[in-house]
């Protein structure tokens, strides 16, 4: 496809462009994140050893739980670190000169930010991760292999325990697999990939606040039209003593949802990213400076 509009040569040295730019903007907070599981492995070991502990390693849930707010630290800083100059005077209107089209930047910011830097992040860490539990055994599992012992474990004991009918169940291999959250990822990328270029200043800050506030609305108003005259009902059923299976069948809707759960995700997940998407085109589209 070569058009004015999405032209593949002229969006394929766009891309490697952008990369480059990306690299030299957060190329070294990324390099520092990815290694933050051989970073605290050290730290923990070196600060048992010197009060006289011992070496100690970092066991599985400390080495999660480092993941957990790396990539959350990740997420909040390096769309604003990478892309953030998009508001600045100089710096944007130098960006919107670039010869690409609209479209082409759009396509380049998500690629980037969206699906190389998450799974270049992932790779690395885990990577380490698993070296680490390679050469040293005091650190027991490696997050990978804890992962999917205990995704087994989960699935086995949900077989044998369960005693409701499949028809309601939802699709737990599914839910308990890495790839169903593949679109979350993105989405919290995307979401603050979308306030780092709406925003002028305090931008990671900003976009939380302004989730919060949206969180809040939309409480406020789907709460009421969800929960009525659902939690009558469930009195109801608890009254009657009816089964876990009994009650889901009494509701329908519900019933339905958590058989289909996974599908209801990817639809509301994908739709989101969609609407954030087209909401990054136009703004830069439509931004001045």
């Amino acid at each position: 496809m070569n058009t004015d509009v999405l032209n593949m040569n002229r969006f394929g040295r766009y891309l490697v462009s952008d990369i480059k730019n990306a690299i030299s903007r957060y190329g070294v907070s990324l390099l520092v994140m990815a290694t933050m599981s051989l970073t605290a492995y050290l730290l923990a070991g070196f600060f048992t050893l010197i009060v006289g502990e011992g070496w100690h390693s970092l066991g599985m849930v400390g080495r999660a739980a480092v993941l957990g707010i790396t990539f959350l630290v990740l997420v909040i800083s390096a769309p604003a670190k990478i892309y953030g100059f998009v508001t600045d005077k100089k710096d944007g209107s130098d960006f919107l000169m670039v010869p690409a089209s609209t479209l082409e930047k759009t396509l380049s910011m998500i690629i980037v930010c969206c699906i190389m830097l998450p799974f270049v992040f992932f790779a690395v860490y885990l990577s380490l991760d698993q070296i680490i539990c390679l050469l040293d055994r005091g650190c027991g599992q490696s997050l990978i292999g804890a992962f999917i012992e205990n995704r087994a474990n989960f699935m086995e004991s949900f077989n044998s325990l369960n005693t409701i009918s499949s028809n309601v169940l939802p699709d737990m291999e599914a839910i308990t697999s890495g790839w169903m959250y593949i679109d979350d990822t993105i989405e919290y990328f995307l979401i603050f990939l979308l306030g780092a270029i709406v925003f002028k200043t305090s931008k990671p800050a900003k976009t939380i606040g302004t989730l919060i506030i949206i969180s809040i609305v939309l409480s406020m108003i789907f709460t009421p039209i969800a929960t009525h005259g659902v939690i009558e009902r469930f009195k109801d059923a608890a009254y009657n003593n009816m089964t876990g299976e009994e009650i889901l069948q009494a509701f329908p809707f519900f019933s339905w949802a958590i058989k289909h759960v996974v599908l209801l995700d990817t639809i509301s997940d994908t739709v989101v990213n969609l609407g954030l998407s087209i909401a990054i085109y136009f703004r830069l589209k439509k931004i001045t400076h």
